[in-house]
């Protein structure tokens, strides 16, 4: 996403000055620092097509389209994005499991997400992973990984269990979580992990920055059946990001038209959730139904 940023802001700025392609390979700036691009290079920086951006090129764009104080620093801090989110190194964590992290695209989903301003997250079956004990996760991941063994399965609960902590320790100002009524039924198969997975989310639905809805199965078929997904706001970025996961990769979408249509649907059925003091009297009544 945010190479595609980068690119978009650059074209702006570019247009706005009333520079063509062509005048900026061309540009007296570019010749002075020995930066080349040809137009087709910087079509493919503008559309996002390029999977590396010199720092060094964007500095040479932004002083050829005169950008003032705020967008240099916000466009240069989408730029350090890829490689070093919020400032900070990658995890030695994520590192060691990268055999693990790299085919589902998982990576770049916990990169993204640690420099999160907000993050609204629609899950059918299961509590989201922020919100998730250590118990829950093991057995979740589990089922949804068959082919994972053991050893791999509790590598990835240690990522989700440090992705929380990295979370909470991000820039993330407003968590919504909304979630269909069936996460309340034991599907996993032991309910006193699900017990204290109940307790956990009533704990995290106190928090100020959290506001956790549950989703009535009465109101039938909806467009969230197609699939859980994460909407992500940055501090510095125009555009949300739309992540979503499938069975054998994730992929994220940062187009205009893909980012409202989930918008839309997220907000609709948020409208249609039990409010958070039902959500809360909802869990404890399950609590309880739990303990006996």
């Amino acid at each position: 996403m945010t190479l595609s940023e980068v690119g978009a802001r650059l074209e702006e700025l570019r247009e706005r000055r009333g520079l063509t392609q062509g005048d900026v390979a061309d540009h007296e700036i570019l010749r002075q620092r020995r930066i080349r691009i040809d137009k087709s290079g910087l079509s493919r920086l503008e559309s996002g097509q390029r999977r590396r951006v010199p720092r060094d090129l964007v500095e040479a764009l932004l002083e050829c389209y005169q950008a003032n104080t705020t967008e240099r620093s916000q466009i240069l801090a989408l730029l350090g994005a890829d490689t070093t989110p919020a400032g900070r190194p990658r995890p030695a964590l994520w590192r060691r499991n990268a055999n693990l992290l790299g085919p589902m695209q998982f990576e770049g989903f916990l990169m993204m997400e640690r420099r999160a301003a907000g993050l609204a997250n629609y899950e059918r079956d299961v509590w989201p992973g922020l919100c998730q004990t250590e118990d829950y996760a093991r057995i979740v991941i589990a089922r949804m990984r068959p082919e994972l063994r053991p050893a791999e399965v509790k590598a990835l609960v240690d990522v989700r269990m440090d992705r929380q902590q990295q979370v909470r320790e991000g820039a993330l100002q407003e968590f919504r979580a909304l979630v269909d009524e069936r996460a309340l039924l034991d599907t996993i198969g032991d309910r006193s992990v699900l017990r204290r997975q109940l307790e956990r989310i009533l704990v995290e639905s106190e928090h100020p920055r959290n506001t956790i809805r549950i989703l009535p199965e009465a109101i039938g078929l909806h467009p969230g059946s197609a699939g859980a997904f994460v909407l992500m706001t940055f501090p510095e970025a125009a555009r949300e990001v739309v992540w979503v996961e499938t069975m054998v990769s994730s992929v994220y979408f940062d187009g205009e038209d893909d980012v409202q249509r989930y918008t839309a649907a997220f907000t609709k059925l948020w409208e249609r959730a039990l409010d958070p003091g039902e959500t809360r009297t909802r869990l404890k009544e399950k609590i309880k139904e739990l303990e006996q």
